[in-house]
């Protein structure tokens, strides 16, 4: 009689787990990018995240400014923190899913290309899984 084989089983179930292992760390990776931007003298720093603005730094001589000069700076700075977010993801996302544009509407967008092969090698991991099942089942007898 035939023994179970439970690593087998656990190697074909990793398998099928690691294309959407890998989307979730690119999605945490996406999630932890961060832009910053700098006036040219470095008195006013701005960084963003996907939660928005989440560091703003004003060395005191920047209040010299008045206030117009100093709203109108970290106005500025938001957008170039933004952008610079932005690209970085846009870098990242391109790392992993490939060049070109990322229009998520076209039928053979990089993510979706990479969505698709994810799913076949799901599917094909558990189509091994259950074959591998079906076969110890057999060798078990009734």
């Amino acid at each position: 009689m035939a023994e179970f084989d439970e690593e087998a089983i656990d190697r074909l179930v990793a398998e099928a787990q690691r294309p959407a292992a890998e989307l979730d760390e690119l999605y945490r990776q996406v999630l932890d990018v961060k832009g910053v931007a700098r006036d040219p003298g470095k008195l006013v720093t701005v960084e963003c995240s996907v939660q928005g603005v989440t560091g703003l730094d004003i060395d005191p001589r920047a209040m010299r400014w008045g206030s117009q000069r100093l709203s109108q700076t970290i106005l500025s700075l938001i957008a170039e923190a933004l952008a610079d977010m932005q690209a970085k993801s846009a870098e990242l996302l391109r790392d992993v899913l490939g060049e070109g544009p990322l229009d998520l509407a076209a039928g053979n967008n990089p993510a979706d290309v990479r969505m698709r092969e994810a799913r076949e090698a799901y599917e094909s991991a558990m189509d091994q899984a259950t074959a591998e099942l079906a076969r110890i089942q057999r060798d078990l007898g009734p």
